[in-house]
């Protein structure tokens, strides 16, 4: 049996979203629209970069944690963030931070697999928490 891959994510945005502003900065670009009738929506497709990414699954250590407080507010499993790998997290920051998006560190800290992280808050990107990742070379 073959692996699957990921298809998509899709993201229900309000008409107000400046979600895909922010991916547009991190070089994710709508490349099409589409009207689905029958489910009353228009779809704006954001090809992902040919690299194979993953699912990282975050399990709370401690209840007051970041990801205990999630599970918390929303008493099931759900969707808590999407990463992107930059490849010069402060440029990228720097740029976000010029459009006006708040960034939830003032510096990357690390993060798992020894990157430097941040993230891009969600009250600026339509309530969507936007990772960004570096990999480090020396890691």
């Amino acid at each position: 049996m073959k692996k699957a891959y990921l298809e998509h994510i899709g993201i229900a945005v309000t008409p107000n979203s400046r979600l895909a502003e922010a991916l547009r900065i991190l070089g994710l670009i709508i490349t099409g629209t589409e009207t689905v009738e029958r489910e009353k929506v228009n779809t704006d497709w954001i090809p992902l970069p040919k690299e194979q990414g993953s699912i990282e699954l975050l399990r709370a250590m401690e209840e007051n944690s970041t990801i205990g407080k999630f599970l918390a507010k929303f008493g099931r499993d759900g969707i808590h963030h999407l990463s992107f790998r930059v490849e010069n997290i402060v440029e990228q920051t720097k740029a976000l931070e010029g459009a006006g998006f708040k960034m939830i560190y003032a510096e990357a800290k690390i993060g798992a697999h020894g990157s430097l992280v941040n993230f891009i808050h969600p009250s600026t990107t339509g309530g969507v928490l936007l990772e960004i990742s570096e990999k480090r070379s020396n890691i």
